[in-house]
Parts: structure tokens; C-alpha cells; sequence
């Protein structure tokens, strides 16, 4: 009971980042915004499990369409991107031997590449079922907006992760959320 709590709690922490830290961060697309969401998915996912990250972005998204969004289809996008980032990266970081900042930085950056390879064929079912966007326009976006964005997004999520545990790591609270997930 106490996880499905400690759940509930990062994810409306979560859904007020969403909801209220967005700023775009490509001038050739400011209708996409960075929000930081995803850290606390992310280090949901290194510290009680991948499928607990993903249950954070899923209620976080959840949060979001039933009190801000306009339609589906940005919450499911941000589903798809967030889930795949947070799910592989604490897959990866989960398989390594170490366990430490280098090691998630490389858990990091493989879960930056898969979200962006998720994205790419998302895109193309997403923008075309909410605007009827053709796939040579989808494909057009690719290189100068979908995949910059999903990258800088993840690159800078990724390093305020980093950032978040390494502090946690120095004052000897990291092992608070994991102790949480043991006495479940």
C-alpha cells in the first residue's frame, strides 16, 4: 500500500511540473514545450523500478487529459515519448553492474535514443489522426522538429536526473525511495 501512495504522490508531482513548468524549446516549433516531468519518472524508474516510472508518467498523463488537455492525442504522445524513457532507462540502468552516475548516464542516453526511435513512427499515426497530416509532411518534420525535440528533451531531463540523484547520492538519501519499495 505504501508504494501505491508513494505512486500516487510522484505522480501529481509530476503532472504539476507538466502542468506548469512548459516552455518551448525549439524556435522552429514553439507549439512543443519542455516540461520536467519526466525526472521524476525517471528517477522513479532507477530507484523502485522501471514498470513503477511508467506507472508514474501513465498517471501523470492520466491527470493531465482528465483536468488540462484539449483532446488525447498530447497526453498520448507524451505517454509513448515519457513511458519509453523512463521504462528502458531503468531497464538499462537496472542491468548494470556499478549502479552509479556513469552508468546512469549511459542508461540515460540509451533511453534518450529509444524514446526518440519511438517517437518517429508515433508521429506519424499521432499527427495524422489528430490534423489528417500526410506521411511525406510527417517525414518532413522529422529531422528539423521531432527528433531534436525528443532528443533535448531527454538530454535535459536526463542530466537534471543526474543532478537529482548525485545530490540524493552525497547526502546519503538515495536510499530512502529504495527502502520505501523493500517494505512493500
Amino acid at each position: 500500500m505504501r508504494i501505491l501512495i508513494l505512486l500516487a504522490m510522484l505522480a501529481a508531482v509530476a503532472f504539476l511540473f507538466m502542468a506548469t513548468v512548459q516552455f518551448p524549446v525549439l524556435p522552429t516549433a514553439p507549439y512543443l514545450k519542455y516540461d520536467p516531468s519526466d525526472v521524476v519518472a525517471l528517477f522513479t524508474a532507477i530507484t523502485l523500478g522501471p514498470a513503477q516510472g511508467v506507472a508514474v508518467v501513465a498517471l501523470k498523463d492520466l491527470l493531465f487529459l482528465i483536468l488540462r488537455a484539449g483532446n488525447i492525442f498530447g497526453p498520448t504522445a507524451d505517454f509513448l515519448a515519457a513511458a519509453t524513457f523512463a521504462g528502458v532507462t531503468g531497464w538499462v540502468y537496472r542491468k548494470l553492474p556499478r549502479r552509479n552516475l556513469a552508468d546512469l548516464g549511459l542508461a540515460c542516453a540509451v533511453g534518450v535514443l529509444a524514446r526518440i526511435l519511438m517517437m518517429i513512427p508515433a508521429n506519424f499515426l499521432i499527427l495524422f489522426l489528430e490534423f489528417g497530416m500526410p506521411p511525406a509532411k510527417v517525414a518532413s518534420l522529422l529531422v528539423p522538429v521531432i527528433i531534436p525535440f525528443n532528443g533535448l528533451k531527454g538530454v535535459i531531463n536526463g542530466s537534471l536526473t543526474m543532478a537529482l540523484a548525485g545530490a540524493m547520492a552525497r547526502r546519503g538519501l538515495l536510499h530512502v525511495a529504495k527502502e520505501a519499495k523493500n517494505q512493500e
